[in-house]
């Protein structure tokens, strides 16, 4: 969308930029940062190396098996609009951190943590294009957003371990309340309203997202399964080829849907 109030500059571009990269800075350092807490977490919930694995891995399989559902409903309904409600998402599963008391709240928290990123991510390159008309500006400010988020995630475990210093493990997910109100403050104030005429009109490929979805969860889900598991089990190998099958079935799908959840063409174009 060509927004009457494009910026010139980066420093014009100044709030939806910090949104932006506050977007990235928290998809980058939440997983990170966490992880020297995990021994703190075991400790006080009494949870079991095995549930403390999934602590982490809630996050990464729901985020990663949602994106690409959420970057097709984002195309429909609007990528701002999505990536706001993500943020305050993300602020309200942060703030439920300070009631967990069981591993299994925890682990729920993080689900939903990731259901956020999913839906936070797609957009974010989109929406700093839609900041300028030159590609120069454009590939400036992608390269602010990636160094900040680069940066969180080189520093997460150090900042983790200082936090954890002064304060209870819950401190390293309540941050994320902060970061996401920058964000979102930043991504609506400075990012004109998604227009309603650039919006994809074809229906979203279901039959696709699901395929999509589940072979993604799948292919996080197996590495998990053979360490708790071990190679000598049946089940991590069960789903391991599940994988391959879903992930066989969602490219034949997007080969003959009438409007694709990603078009396999693009994939296989040279560069």
């Amino acid at each position: 969308m060509r927004s009457p109030v494009q910026s010139r500059s980066l420093k014009g571009a100044w709030p939806a930029l910090a949104g932006l990269s506050a977007v990235f800075l928290f998809e980058m350092l939440d997983n990170s940062i966490l992880n020297v807490a995990l021994p703190t977490i075991g400790r006080e919930l009494s949870a079991s190396t095995t549930t403390l694995q999934w602590v982490t891995g809630a996050y990464s399989v729901v985020f990663g098996g949602l994106m690409l559902a959420f970057g097709a409903l984002a195309d429909r309904v609007g990528r701002r609009k999505v990536m706001l409600i993500g943020l305050v998402l993300l602020a309200v599963a942060s703030l439920a951190t300070a009631f967990v008391t069981v591993a299994w709240q925890l682990i729920a928290v993080r689900a939903v943590m990731g259901v956020a990123a999913a839906m936070t991510t797609p957009g974010s390159l989109a929406l700093a294009f839609r900041l300028f008309d030159e590609d120069v500006l454009r590939v400036r400010a992608t390269t602010v957003i990636s160094t900040v988020g680069l940066v969180g995630l080189a520093l997460g475990p150090t900042a983790g371990g200082l936090a954890l210093a002064v304060a209870p493990w819950q401190a390293l997910l309540l941050v994320n309340v902060p970061v996401a109100a920058l964000a979102f403050l930043g991504i609506r104030t400075g990012i004109p309203a998604d227009d309603p005429a650039e919006l994809h009109r074809d229906p979203i490929d279901v039959a696709g997202a699901v395929l999509g979805t589940a072979t993604i969860v799948l292919a996080l889900l197996a590495p998990t399964l053979f360490v708790e598991e071990g190679g000598a089990s049946g089940l991590p190998w069960a789903v391991t080829v599940a994988a391959l099958v879903v992930g066989t079935g969602f490219v034949l799908r997007q080969k003959t849907a009438r409007h694709p959840l990603l078009d396999l063409k693009l994939v296989a174009r040279p560069p």
